[in-house]
């Protein structure tokens, strides 16, 4: 009889422990992260680009903004735009940032906004993974790594 309540017991506390989730989510969080192959007839370390492309979720009640990225793999890394005008002109320039909405997902993607990579450090090809570190006005800093796809 004795060992059947402890059984009882024990029955009892695995089945609340089962029964209780705790899932902690990120302030912010990166997917799909990926950085475009360069070119080999394009990768002349020094002069050469490229750009990271992901999704952004914010999971807070409050908006927030990438403001800035970082990597050491090259000379200057921008946050940009992607843009065609009335005309049919594309243009490209640097914004201050993205805003990402309250509850929300900002995607950067190719044609939008994304982090423009600038002055290549070394040679990147398919297969190869990149480290930023992303900076974001509420959130603070977020390091991810990102492969490098031929799209």
């Amino acid at each position: 009889m004795k060992h059947y309540r402890i059984l009882s017991v024990l029955f009892i506390l695995m089945m609340s422990m089962g029964c209780t989730s705790t899932k902690t989510t990120s302030a912010i969080e990166i997917t799909e992260a990926w950085v475009r192959a360069v070119d080999s007839e394009m990768s002349m370390v020094g002069n050469s680009a490229t750009a990271l492309f992901m999704t952004i979720q914010n999971n807070t009640s409050t908006a927030d903004v990438l403001i800035k990225a970082e990597s050491d793999i090259a000379e200057m890394v921008q946050i940009h735009l992607s843009e065609i005008d009335a005309n049919g002109v594309a243009s490209m320039h640097e914004v201050a940032g993205v805003e990402i909405p309250a509850n929300g997902i900002a995607e950067l993607k190719p044609g939008s906004y994304h982090v423009m990579v600038m002055g290549l450090k070394r040679e990147i090809k398919e297969g190869d993974m990149v480290t930023f570190t992303l900076v974001f006005q509420n959130a603070g800093n977020f390091t991810i790594e990102a492969p490098v796809k031929v799209p």
